[in-house]
């Protein structure tokens, strides 16, 4: 990895929430129009400066150069409302069900949660998409392994490391949880809880 290769940016990831009992206690093709349909609600609002990297099941891997990100509070309200879209369709989908079948029975158990890290990077063409590589982008993926719901009883969140939480030059408030894990092979990782579905819980300096 070439110096001039690497690059500094953040690392954003979008979880859904009860996915895998979601799909064992549902009809398998029902159960994929309703996941395509939440995964549809996400990617209209997912755009500039945002780039989407890899789908990963139930998860989508996005990435942003720091360079694009001039007030912290913009990419913040842009997660606001992915969430809002996703929270719209899953709503509407349990007030109108496409059918009486266990999946739509079954939409309830899902939910969102997002992941924000900052760190080094660099993007590689595999099999003609454009992929982020790096050890922080390996961190960003090991924060969706946590005691969060456990420690706070909070289902749907925004998890930011202090590393994208200073960089965006965020300040804390009241609705924020502090939060800390530890990886192996990373150590012990400093975050920050906030609730999605709330006013935006974090703010710029």
């Amino acid at each position: 990895m070439s110096a001039e290769n690497i690059k500094m940016g953040y690392f954003f990831i979008t979880d859904i929430t009860g996915y895998t009992i979601f799909l064992n206690e549902s009809e398998l093709d029902h159960a994929h129009h309703i996941i395509e349909a939440l995964f549809d609600s996400q990617l209209k609002v997912i755009g500039e400066p945002l780039t989407v990297s890899n789908f990963q099941g139930d998860a989508i891997l996005c990435y942003v150069p720091e360079d694009s990100i001039k007030d912290g509070n913009l990419l913040i309200n842009q997660m606001q409302s992915i969430y809002t879209a996703f929270s719209k369709q899953l709503e509407a989908m349990q007030v109108n069900p496409p059918c009486g079948c266990n999946a739509c029975s079954n939409i309830a158990m899902l939910d969102l949660k997002m992941f924000l890290h900052y760190g080094k990077y660099m993007v590689k063409s595999v099999g003609g998409t454009d992929e982020i590589l790096g050890s922080d982008v390996i961190t960003a993926h090991r924060m969706m392994k946590n005691n969060v719901n456990e420690e706070t009883g909070i289902q749907s969140y925004l998890l930011i490391t202090r590393a994208a939480f200073e960089k965006l030059d965020l300040v804390d408030t009241p609705d924020q949880i502090s939060h800390s894990e530890t990886y192996e092979h990373i150590g012990k990782l400093d975050m920050l809880v906030s609730e999605l579905g709330k006013s935006v819980a974090f703010r710029p300096n």
